[in-house]
């Protein structure tokens, strides 16, 4: 018979795998959700976000990008998927608000799966449980001219029926504008990130971006896994059109390590909703659709 730590690490193995949305390559890792990207916009730009990030989001994808919240300006994203097979559910909120000396934030993901089945050793229906993930992100930036530098301390909690297990780590990034009209930006994620001694792989991202003119943005990432030959890459772009004055369409488009992804954008003034349609990567996963609200007051 099995004691409750060991059916904790086997269930917890496996439903990592059902709860990643296609961050499932070579090899499988611990705690998928860690990798699977935020934001609808980003999602939608092929996960290629590194160096366009700056505003709350950036808690996740490059806390460096956190400076660009302007002194005095509070930044708000919140993200909930919809369409995800095996009644999987991920979210995200992030916060931001900007000090004359640094810039400060607060990001939560949530993923997890509902109504598993839950049988006794000798086979008889005990109801259902779920497997729930949740991510805590405290974060930190400051910058000087054109060059930017950021953190963010992790908490990660991993809960499967009545049994759970917390862990924390950090990320650490850096953002650097050469001129008015690119961007670069790094982050190294999953510092010592630690789990019931199970180690979080560790993963650097490195990307540009570029504003060749007004309206258009292309970008461009690549996600090195540290220890592993493991080698992905995203690229996307965006058009924004302002058909009346402080109204702004915006299509998008990208690939994330292989993955097609497409989505649009509505944005009055420092509110913008968006949509993204995201091919997953396992096609027993299918697709599914992500939906953000963002504004700066």
């Amino acid at each position: 018979m099995l004691n409750k730590t060991t059916k904790f690490l086997v269930v917890f193995c496996l439903l990592s795998v059902i709860c990643s949305t296609g961050v499932w390559a070579d090899e499988n890792h611990l705690l998928p959700m860690l990798r699977m990207g935020v934001d609808a916009r980003a999602l939608s730009m092929g996960a290629a976000y590194v160096a366009e990030a700056s505003d709350a989001s950036a808690g996740y994808w490059n806390p460096a990008g956190l400076a660009d919240i302007e002194e005095g300006k509070l930044s708000l994203t919140l993200m909930g998927s919809l369409g995800m097979s095996f009644d999987r559910s991920y979210n995200y909120f992030g916060f931001g608000y900007g000090f004359s000396f640094a810039t400060f934030g607060i990001s939560w993901l949530n993923a997890g799966i509902t109504d598993i089945s839950k049988r006794g050793d000798l086979g008889q229906d005990l109801g259902t449980f779920k497997d729930m993930n949740n991510v805590f992100l405290i974060s930190a930036a400051t910058k000087l001219k054109n060059f930017s530098v950021g953190g963010s301390f992790k908490v990660v909690n991993q809960k499967i029926d009545d049994y759970g297990k917390t862990g924390v780590g950090a990320d650490v990034g850096v953002k650097f504008r050469p001129t008015d009209k690119s961007a670069v930006g790094v982050i190294l994620r999953d510092i010592g990130t630690k789990v019931d001694g199970w180690r979080v792989p560790s993963n650097l991202q490195f990307g540009v971006a570029i504003y060749p003119v007004e309206g258009f943005i292309f970008s461009a990432d690549g996600t090195k896994t540290l220890n592993t030959s493991e080698l992905a890459f995203h690229m996307g772009g965006e058009y924004a059109y302002e058909f009346c004055s402080n109204w702004w369409t915006k299509l998008r488009a990208g690939v994330n390590d292989g993955r097609f992804a497409i989505g649009a954008g509505l944005q009055f003034s420092k509110v913008m909703i968006d949509y993204g349609y995201v091919v997953e990567k396992e096609d027993f996963m299918k697709d599914n659709h992500k939906l953000s609200l963002s504004f700066e007051f």
